[in-house]
C-alpha cells in the first residue's frame, strides 16, 4: 500500500512538472486561453484578491411564531432594498494584481490580444513581441485591474484608482521584503484604454543593489481608500522563468 502511494505521488509530481515545463517551453503565441488566464490570475507573478459585500442583500428569514408578526415589515423593507438595487446575491469584486514587469505576464497579455483577433499577420505579432521584449531593467511595475458585476461596488473602487495621484499614494503603497525593508512608490499611472489597469512603478534598485533577489518573498500593499486595500505576497523562488528571476 505504501509503495503504491509513493508511485502515485511520483506520477502526479511528474505530471505537474511536465505541464509547467510544456507551458514555458512553447512560445507564447501558442499558449491556450487557459494558460493565459492561469498566468494572469493565479501564478507566481499574478494573484487575485477577492472582496465580498453582503450589506445590500435581501433576506427571506424562516417564519416562526416570533417572526410572523414582523413579516409584513420585513417585506416592505426588502422591497425598498430591491428598489435601491439590492439582490439576493452578495456583491463580489476581484482585483487582479500582476507584475507587469515580469516577462510571462507580458506574454500572457500579448497572447490574450492575439486570441481576441479574428485575423492576425506577422507585422501585428511582431508589434506584440516588441511589447513582450520591452526593457524593464530599471523598474518594477505592478498592474492592477478590477472585475465585478455590480456597479454600486465597482464605482467606488474605480474612483479610488482613477482619482489617485502619486502624492496621495506615496505613504500607502509599497513593496516590502521579508526583512521588513520597503520600497517606495516612484510613479503612478491611472487605468487607461490598454486594458492592463492601474500601474504602480517602483525603482528596481536601491543603494545600487537590486531590491529583490534570492529565494525570499515580496509583499505588495496599497491602500487606495478606506475600503480599497490590497495586500498580496509572492515567493521569489517561484518566479524563475527561462533561467532567470522575473519580476
Amino acid at each position: 500500500m505504501i509503495i503504491s502511494r509513493l508511485i502515485c505521488s511520483a506520477i502526479v509530481t511528474c505530471s505537474l512538472s511536465f505541464t509547467v515545463y510544456s507551458q514555458k517551453a512553447k512560445p507564447w503565441t501558442a499558449w491556450s486561453r487557459k494558460e493565459v488566464e492561469k498566468t494572469l490570475n493565479d501564478s507566481a507573478w499574478a494573484q487575485t484578491q477577492s472582496e465580498t459585500d453582503t450589506t445590500s442583500m435581501t433576506y427571506s428569514p424562516t417564519v416562526t411564531p416570533t417572526t410572523a408578526a414582523r413579516r409584513e415589515d420585513s417585506r416592505i423593507s426588502d422591497a425598498s432594498k430591491v428598489e435601491s438595487g439590492a439582490t439576493n446575491a452578495p456583491m463580489t469584486i476581484k482585483y487582479r494584481i500582476r507584475f507587469l514587469s515580469a516577462k510571462p505576464v507580458r506574454e500572457a497579455f500579448a497572447r490574450m490580444v492575439l486570441l481576441a483577433q479574428q485575423k492576425t499577420d506577422d507585422a501585428f505579432t511582431s508589434q506584440l513581441q516588441s511589447f513582450v521584449d520591452r526593457d524593464f531593467s530599471d523598474y518594477i511595475v505592478v498592474a492592477v485591474t478590477i472585475e465585478g458585476t455590480d456597479r454600486r461596488y465597482l464605482g467606488p473602487a474605480a474612483e479610488a484608482f482613477n482619482g489617485a495621484t502619486l502624492e496621495t499614494l506615496k505613504k500607502n503603497v509599497y513593496l516590502e521584503r521579508k526583512d521588513g525593508k520597503r520600497l517606495e512608490l516612484m510613479e503612478y499611472r491611472a487605468p487607461s484604454a490598454d486594458g492592463m489597469g492601474a500601474k504602480f512603478i517602483f525603482p528596481r534598485t536601491t543603494d545600487g543593489q537590486p531590491f529583490l533577489s534570492g529565494d525570499d518573498t515580496v509583499r505588495f500593499a496599497a491602500e487606495m481608500s478606506e475600503k480599497v486595500k490590497l495586500n498580496t505576497k509572492y515567493k521569489l523562488g517561484d518566479m524563475m522563468y527561462e533561467g532567470k528571476l522575473e519580476y
